[in-house]
């Protein structure tokens, strides 16, 4: 993937590889609410509407969950500051930014 040039494209970006993979999106939590969130859209809004947000997502399995911790305002390829070890799309996308 392309080197994002915006904390929202960074966003975008592991946003659509969670869903492309089988994720699906629970709720951001922005400090102070969970924020239910059922798409890119919602979820771009919720995170951005702060200026650090977990996007906690479902594994496909089902049952399993893990997040993204995003910190805006960081350089776009380092708005993903930490996630579940149990995400490794994140780590991919993450990685071809810095390739």
């Amino acid at each position: 993937m392309s080197t994002p040039t915006t904390d929202t494209a960074a966003m975008r970006q592991i946003i659509r590889a969670l869903r492309a993979s089988g994720h699906t999106l629970r709720f951001v939590y922005d400090g102070e609410d969970d924020v239910p969130v059922a798409n890119e859209t919602e979820a771009l809004e919720a995170i951005n509407a702060v200026d650090q947000a977990y996007l906690h997502v479902t594994l496909p399995d089902g049952e399993t969950t893990g997040y993204v911790f995003f910190v805006l305002g960081n350089d776009p390829e380092e708005v993903a500051c930490d996630w579940t070890v149990n995400l490794p799309d994140v780590d991919r996308v993450t990685e071809s930014w810095w390739s």
